[in-house]
C-alpha cells in the first residue's frame, strides 16, 4: 500500500521471514531508525527464499532438507549476534517460506507500520519461540499481537490477493537481479545505490549518507525508551546501537531488570528484553 511520508531517503530490503542473516540484519536496521527517525522510509520486498525443499539446494552451506538448516543458524547466530533456537528444525520445520511471506503482505495491505512489527515477530517467533509461522493459528496470533484486523487479514490470505501481491515481490526482486538476503537498495535525492548480503552499520549508514548527505542523526535515547519503543529487544539490539560490548551490555540490561524497568525470556542461545508491563 502507499502510505505519505517525508522521509529523504528510502532504504529498501529484499528479504525472507524466515532467512537468518535477515534475522541477524535487524541490529543494525533498528540502529538506523533509532538515529535517522522519520528521515528514513523502510521498506520490505519478501525475495522467496524457499518456495519447497524438495526442490532446493544450498550449494554454498550444503543445504537440501530443513533439518541441515539448525548447524547453519547456529554459526550464523555466532556471528550476527542475534539468539536462534534450531530446536524448530527438529521438532517443526516449514517446509517452504512462501506462506509466512504471503502473511506479511496481507499485513502489509492494511498498514506499512503494522506490516512492519507483523514481519518482526514472524522473524522472532520462527527463529527464537519454536514456532512454524507457516501455520494459520500462529499467523492469526502474531496478527492479534500486533493489532491487525484479523479478519481482514485472513480474507486477504484467503482471496488470493497478498499471493498477487507476493508474486509482484518476486517479480521486483528477479527484475533487480537479487541473488542474496538480505540485498539493499538505497534511493535518495543524489542517486541510488545497491548493496548485497550482511552489512554492517558502517556500511548502510555510508550508503544511505553517499544518497542523502542531509541525513541528521538524532541523539540515542535512554536504553529502557529505546526497549520501550520497539517492545522486544535483544541483546545484540542493545549493543549494536550504544556500541557496547556483550559483558557491558548484559550489566546494564540486569541492572534494569533488577530495578523492575524490564524484564528478559530466554531464547534459544541468548534472551530477548521488554518493558516490564509487556504482556507476551
Amino acid at each position: 500500500m502507499t502510505e505519505a511520508t517525508d522521509a529523504t531517503v528510502t532504504l529498501t530490503q529484499f528479504t525472507d521471514p524466515m532467512c537468518t542473516w535477515c534475522w541477524g540484519s535487524e541490529p543494525i536496521i533498528r540502529h538506523l531508525q533509532t538515529v535517522y527517525g522519520d528521515q528514513i522510509e523502510l521498506r520490505f520486498v519478501m525475495g522467496g527464499l524457499i518456495e519447497d525443499f524438495d526442490d532446493f539446494y544450498d550449494a554454498a552451506n550444503d543445504i537440501s532438507e530443513p533439518g541441515e538448516v539448525g548447524p547453519h543458524w547456529q554459526e550464523a547466530s555466532e556471528h550476527h549476534g542475534m539468539p536462534v533456537d534450531t530446536t524448530i528444525f527438529d521438532e517443526d520445520p516449514a517446509q517452504s517460506t512462501y506462506p509466512a511471506s504471503i502473511a506479511y503482505v496481507a499485513a502489509r495491505q492494511q498498514s506499512r507500520d503494522k506490516g512492519q512489527r507483523y514481519l518482526r515477530r514472524l522473524r522472532e517467533a520462527y527463529a527464537t519461540e519454536v514456532r512454524n509461522v507457516n501455520r494459520r493459528d500462529e499467523q492469526l496470533e502474531i496478527a492479534r499481537s500486533v493489532g491487525l484486523d484479523v479478519s481482514a487479514f485472513e480474507t486477504a490470505v484467503d482471496d488470493g490477493s497478498a499471493r498477487a501481491e507476493f508474486q509482484e515481490d518476486l517479480a521486483k526482486a528477479r527484475e533487480s537481479g537479487v541473488r542474496a538476503f538480505p540485498t539493499y537498495h538505497v534511493d535518495g535525492p543524489d542517486g541510488d545505490r545497491r548493496v548485497s548480503g550482511f552489512q554492517p552499520f558502517e556500511r548502510l549508514d555510508a550508503e544511505l549518507r553517499a544518497v542523502a548527505p542531509s541525513l541528521e542523526r538524532a541523539e540515542l535515547p535512554e536504553i529502557r525508551e529505546f526497549i520501550d519503543r520497539y517492545d522486544t529487544v535483544a541483546t545484540q539490539e542493545v549493543a549494536e546501537a550504544y556500541d557496547l560490548n556483550y559483558g557491558e551490555t548484559c550489566q546494564v540490561l540486569e541492572s534494569l531488570v533488577d530495578d523492575g524497568d524490564i524484564r528478559s525470556e530466554k531464547r534459544g542461545n541468548g534472551y530477548l528484553w521488554m518493558s516490564s508491563s509487556e504482556g507476551r
